[in-house]
C-alpha cells in the first residue's frame, strides 16, 4: 500500500505532467494533446493487461506496481502506431518519454548514495541500506551482494518489465527501461559508478548490476 501511495503521488505531481510535457515537446501542442487524450481512452478500453489479469485474484504487489509503471509506455506505443507512426518512430518517442519520466521517478524514490554515509556503516548495515534501495524496484527479483571493498552487485534473475514486454508483444520496448536505469545513475548519483554488461531485455541474460563507490570528480573526469 505504501508503494501504491508513493506512485500515486509521483504520477499526480511529477510523472504525468512530465510525460505530457515531453509528448507535447515532441509532437507540438495540438498533436501532443490529441495523443494524450487518445492514450487516456486506450487505457480504459484497450488495456493490454486485461488479457492476463482476467479471473486472477492472486496478483502480487510487485506485479500490481510494475503494471502501473509500465502501462503508459505500452499505451503510448499503441496510440502512436494507431495514428500511423512507424515502429521506429514510435519506439524512439516512447524512449524519449520513458527515460525522461523514469529519471524523475528514480530521483523521487531513490535516496542519494553518499560515500561518507556508506563508509560510516558496517557491512550488515550497508546491506540493509542497499536492500531498501533495491526494494524501490518492484519489477525485479534478484540477489544482492555487498562486499567489503565498497562494491555492490545486484544480479536480477527475473524482471517483470522484460517479461511483460515479451508476453504482450512489446519486446522492442524492453531495452528502453535498461537505458533509463543507466541514465539515472550516470546523471544523478555521482558517488556511484554504474556498470551492467548483460540484461534480460537486451540479450536474455540475467542483469548483472555492479555499483562501485567513487569520488564524484573521478566520474566527471571519466
Amino acid at each position: 500500500m505504501k508503494q501504491d501511495i508513493q506512485l500515486l503521488v509521483f504520477n499526480s505531481l511529477i510523472g504525468n505532467p512530465k510525460g505530457f510535457k515531453l509528448i507535447v515537446n515532441q509532437f507540438g501542442w495540438a498533436k501532443g494533446t490529441a495523443i494524450v487524450l487518445k492514450m487516456q481512452l486506450n487505457m480504459l478500453l484497450n488495456n493490454p493487461f486485461s488479457t492476463i489479469n482476467v479471473n486472477r485474484d492472486d496478483i502480487s504487489w510487485k506485479e500490481r506496481l510494475s503494471q502501473k509503471q509500465i502501462l503508459p509506455a505500452f499505451i503510448l506505443y499503441d496510440t502512436l502506431i494507431s495514428k500511423g507512426y512507424s515502429i521506429d518512430e514510435s519506439v524512439l518517442a516512447v524512449e524519449h518519454v520513458v527515460t525522461g519520466v523514469a529519471n524523475e521517478f528514480l530521483k523521487f524514490t531513490v535516496p542519494a548514495i553518499k560515500q561518507q554515509d556508506i563508509q560510516s556503516r558496517g557491512l550488515v548495515d550497508r546491506k540493509k541500506m542497499f536492500s531498501k534501495i533495491v526494494e524501490r524496484f518492484p519489477n525485479t527479483f534478484g540477489i544482492l551482494k555487498v562486499d567489503e571493498n565498497e562494491s555492490y552487485n545486484f544480479t536480477v534473475s527475473a524482471c517483470l518489465f522484460s517479461a511483460y514486454c515479451k508476453q504482450l508483444g512489446y519486446e522492442n520496448l524492453g531495452p528502453i527501461f535498461c537505458k533509463a536505469d543507466k541514465m539515472y545513475f550516470d546523471l544523478h548519483q555521482p558517488n556511484v559508478e554504474f556498470n551492467r554488461v548483460d540484461s534480460l531485455a537486451m540479450n536474455g541474460k540475467p542483469c548483472d548490476f555492479s555499483f562501485n563507490l567513487v569520488e564524484p570528480n573521478i566520474i566527471a573526469k571519466g
